[in-house]
Formats: structure tokens, C-alpha cells, sequence
């Protein structure tokens, strides 16, 4: 009986590891997401496992920054022995990582050299070696520009030498941050990569120009804060996106790309013409992003295919569009000059720019942040904006009888506000934002004060909406009447989120506990004295936080 009782547990755990059942192409999926330590503990469970680790085809080392030398070393050296086993076995090796927080001598350099090695012999297909804190370069051994097997190879922090024989390589995608790569090295790289596909070059140095031609597979390029970079030149024909970004000294051609679909620009110097001219020759651009480039001051976009536009921090005067199939826009700065064919806009986002006296908003500012509100009247259906504080909303009431309520068309209105609630308050912005737009739907409006607040109003109207002439004076210079007499009721909810530590935590623990997320929320029906109502809720805001107030007193 006893051995039948045996019998029946191991049963029971045979039925219960049904993950050890499973394709090995599955587990050693499984295995690329955990430690190298903990996937060398899996090897313990059962025969299977241990195959598994012994044929998994990847294999990934990432160090801890705390973590001392001798420990390091060790971890590199069984990395080492299991890639030489692997070699010496001939089982194929799909990926290999190797990430050291620091990197002390020539004997870890050696190490990683042997890796590589063993690797290379394994036929790896992705590469991708990073020392981030180095306080050198790491020299990448000339074997790996001689390795057929590889199609991705990402870097970060090496140095780069040409080997010494010539072969074409199979990269399709090639990643080189923080390294160190002459202009010869460059132009020998790519003269041998014929079926390159995917091209990032990031704070990177020792070279000056990047020409990349007759490159027919590349079809994504990214190139960013490389501070000796004077020239980039693309001249291929499938690219479809290209991100250059944080080189101000850098000459750039992209013209030559055709079929360009996605083109980001920022901290750039071109010009206004520049833009126009290269703008004008991508009949297939869909995703523009320009930002941070100080020397423009008239953008002037000539493009139907363009779908989604981004100008964000640049000093600009006016922006002209012929995008009549545009349908997401985003605008951060101050208020400008702007006209747009564009009929029909899913989603309007514009962040508009305080100036160094917020309070008093100067006329001829409003005005124009009245006009390029009103811009997006009748193309937009759904606003969302944006400021740095919420005094540049409100309107003052003596000026509501000069200037027309500029959003008549938009339905739905989300305001953010960067700034604390000192300045305003809630009832003086629903005020406000009901003239901008009146009888709108649904307001949400956003703000820090202690917590992250978010107020979301419904509101629900009378049936008479244009005015006659015995309404008040209050609604005489508005084409429908004023909110004040012709709001039924309005529905409120307040959602405010924080973080805060977790509620219980391991003092024993070595792994740092992360604030979590928290929220509550509370609901509101309004459909008399409403006005008397929001300014309770505001009080009972301010009450509550009282203590952010004391420097006011």
C-alpha cells in the first residue's frame, strides 16, 4: 500500500509539471525572460530542464550595479565556460547578451573577448554587448565584422577598428550607442552591409559624416546626439522613417527619400525654407514631429498625405497648412498666426505657452489666443488643451463683450493644467471654459494640488438655446445664451491620485519598494444654485489641502 501511495503522488506531480511537457521551442522562451542565475537553477528541477539550460539559445548576462568585482567575474567566467561548451558541442546560438553595470579591467575585457569568441563559433545571430558606465570603450574584437551569422548587432560604449579582411555581412539591424567609430570604419561598414534594415547611431564620436547610399532594405533610420557629426546624407529609396534629433551643427539631406512615411526633426537648425522645400517632395509622408528647432519662425506645410502633425517649443510666428487629410494635431507654444484646409481633426492638442505675467494677461495676447482657439472651431469636435497655469484660461468678464466665444463647435474640452490651484479657482475656469465654448457637452479639467485632481462635468441643458431679445444682457453678445440661463443641471465626478508606500513591505528585503498608485473618487449631481454649489466644492478643495495655502495668508 505505501508504494501504491508513492505512486500515486509522483502521478499527481507528473500531472501537476505540465510545464516541463511543453515544446522545447516554448521553454527556452520561458528562459530568455529570467537571470542567468535563474535559469541555471532550473537545470535542478528534472532531466528535462536540465536539457532545456543545456540547449537554450539564448543566453543573457546583465549585472547589477552593486554588485562586487569578484562576484562579476565569476558570473563571467561560468558565461564563458558555457558558451565554450556550447561551441564545443556545436549547438547553435540564436542570441547573446552580456551588460556589465562597470567594467574594471583588461582581464574582464579578455573574458568578454573569449565570450564573443565562443559565440561567433556558435553561429550567434543577435549580438548586443553594453557597457554603459565604462569609463573607457570596450575594443570590439574585429572577428565580429567578419561574423556571416550575425543580423543584429547592438553596442554600447565600444570602440570600433576595421578588420583587416573584407567580407559582406548580414546585418539587418544595427544599433551603436556611446561608441567610438572613425569615418573610414563607417564607410567601410556599410559598403558591406548590403541588407541592412534598421540603422540607430546615438552619442557616438570620432566620425563627421554619414552617407548612406544604395542601401535598397533600409527602411528605418535613427540618428541622435552624435556632437562631431557635421553632415547626414540619406539617399535610399525604401526608407519610411527617419528620427534625427540634438545635432544643431549638423548639415542634413534626406531629400532623396521618396517614400518617406514618418519623419521626426529635433533640436535642429534648418530653416523655414529648408522645410518647405523637403516637405513638399514626401507625397507619401503620414507622421511629422518638429521640435525644438529654434531658427524656424513660418512653418509652411504643402502635403495631402500627412495625417499627424506635431510643432512642439519652437519660436514661431505662424504655421500655414495644406493637409486637408489631417486628423491628429499637436501645438505647444505661444499663440500664433495660423491657418489650416484641414476639415476634419479626430484630435486637437494644444499646449499653450504662459508669458512672464500670467495674471495679467495682456490684451493683444488674448486676442491672439482667442483667434487660434477659434481656429479649431468647426474641424474639431474634441479639444484638448493645455497650460502651465490656469490663470491664462480665464477670460475677465469685460472682455466677453468685446471678443466672440471662439469654440461655439467643440463638443468636448479637456483642460491640464501643469500649475498648482493658487491663482484661480474651479468655478472661476468652468466659468471661464463655458464661455470659450458654450452649451459644450463634457468638460474634463486637470490640475495638481496635493494629489493629481481630475474633474469631469456633464452638462445638461434647456431646450431653448438662441437667445430672444428678452433674454438678460448677459447673453446679447453671444450667438446662443449663456450658460447661467440655460443650464438645467450639470454631473460632476472628482477622481484625485497619489502615490503612496506600500502598505506593507519587507525590511528584510534588498529590492527597492516602489510607490504605488492610489486614487479615490466622489460624485456630484447639481441643478439648482449651481453656481453657489461649485464654489462649495471648491472650498471644501482648498479646506482640505489648507496647509499648500499658508503662504498665502
Amino acid at each position: 500500500m505505501g508504494y501504491s501511495g508513492c505512486d500515486s503522488m509522483e502521478n499527481r506531480i507528473d500531472n501537476l509539471d505540465r510545464i516541463s511537457a511543453l515544446p522545447d521551442e516554448i521553454l527556452h522562451h520561458i528562459l530568455s525572460f529570467v537571470s542567468l542565475k535563474q535559469a541555471v537553477r532550473t537545470s535542478v528541477l528534472s532531466k528535462s530542464w536540465k536539457e532545456t539550460w543545456h540547449t537554450c539559445p539564448i543566453l543573457v548576462l546583465e549585472d547589477h550595479p552593486h554588485r562586487d568585482i569578484a562576484r562579476v567575474k565569476e558570473v563571467l567566467k561560468f558565461m564563458e565556460q558555457t558558451l565554450l561548451n556550447r561551441h564545443m558541442e556545436m549547438i547553435s546560438l540564436r542570441k547573446l547578451m552580456i551588460s556589465l553595470a562597470w567594467f574594471w579591467d583588461d582581464k574582464f575585457a579578455a573574458l568578454v573577448d573569449r565570450c564573443v569568441c565562443f559565440a561567433i563559433g556558435s553561429n550567434v545571430k543577435e549580438l548586443k554587448l553594453r557597457f554603459p558606465f565604462f569609463w573607457g570603450r570596450y575594443n570590439l574584437p574585429q572577428i565580429v565584422f567578419c561574423a556571416k551569422s550575425i543580423n543584429v548587432l547592438e553596442l554600447d560604449h565600444c570602440t570600433l577598428s576595421p578588420p583587416r579582411i573584407g567580407v559582406q555581412l548580414s546585418l539587418r539591424k544595427l544599433c551603436l550607442v556611446g561608441v567610438y567609430v572613425d569615418d573610414q570604419m563607417i564607410e567601410n561598414l556599410f559598403a558591406r552591409c548590403p541588407l541592412i534594415e534598421c540603422l540607430t547611431i546615438e552619442s557616438s564620436k570620432g566620425f563627421k559624416s554619414l552617407e548612406l547610399f544604395s542601401l535598397r532594405k533600409l527602411h528605418e533610420v535613427e540618428i541622435s546626439s552624435n556632437a562631431e557629426l557635421k553632415k547626414v546624407e540619406i539617399n535610399a529609396l525604401n526608407v519610411h522613417s527617419v528620427t534625427i534629433t540634438n545635432m544643431e551643427t549638423c548639415v542634413i539631406n534626406v531629400a532623396c527619400c521618396k517614400n518617406l512615411k514618418c519623419l521626426v526633426l529635433s533640436d535642429l537648425s534648418i530653416t523655414d525654407d529648408w522645410l518647405c522645400n523637403v516637405i513638399s517632395d514626401f507625397s507619401l509622408l503620414q507622421f511629422l514631429s518638429i521640435t525644438y528647432c529654434h531658427k524656424l519662425r513660418s512653418i509652411k506645410i504643402s502635403c495631402p498625405s500627412l495625417k499627424e502633425l506635431v510643432i512642439i517649443g519652437c519660436d514661431l510666428v505662424e504655421v500655414k497648412l495644406e493637409t486637408p487629410n489631417l486628423s491628429i494635431f499637436r501645438f505647444h507654444g505661444h499663440p500664433i498666426s495660423f491657418t489650416s484646409n484641414a476639415m476634419a481633426l479626430s484630435e486637437t492638442d494644444l499646449y499653450i505657452y504662459g508669458y512672464d505675467d500670467d495674471i495679467q494677461v495682456d490684451i493683444q495676447v488674448l486676442v491672439k489666443y482667442i483667434e487660434l482657439l477659434a481656429k479649431f472651431n468647426q474641424c474639431s469636435e474634441v479639444l484638448n488643451l493645455g497650460h502651465c497655469t490656469g490663470a491664462v484660461v480665464i477670460v475677465p468678464r469685460e472682455w466677453r463683450q468685446i471678443l466672440h466665444p471662439p469654440l461655439c463647435g467643440v463638443r468636448h474640452l479637456n483642460l491640464l493644467i501643469d500649475d498648482d490651484l493658487f491663482d484661480f479657482t474651479i468655478p472661476q475656469l468652468v466659468d471661464s471654459l463655458l464661455w470659450l465654448s458654450p452649451h459644450i457637452v463634457t468638460i474634463s479639467m486637470s490640475f495638481p494640488l496635493g494629489h493629481r485632481h481630475e474633474y469631469s462635468f456633464q452638462f445638461l441643458y434647456k431646450e431653448q438655446l438662441i437667445h430672444k431679445a428678452e433674454n438678460p444682457s448677459c447673453c446679447q453678445s453671444l450667438p446662443i445664451s449663456c450658460w447661467q440661463n440655460c443650464l438645467k443641471g450639470v454631473k460632476i465626478e472628482h477622481t484625485a491620485t497619489y502615490f503612496a508606500q506600500p502598505a506593507s513591505v519587507d525590511r528584510f528585503s534588498l529590492e527597492r519598494k516602489t510607490s504605488e498608485k492610489r486614487s479615490y473618487g466622489e460624485r456630484f449631481y447639481f441643478h439648482d444654485n449651481i453656481w453657489d454649489e461649485l464654489n462649495n466644492l471648491h472650498l471644501n478643495l482648498r479646506n482640505k489641502f489648507s496647509y499648500l495655502f499658508d503662504g498665502d495668508k
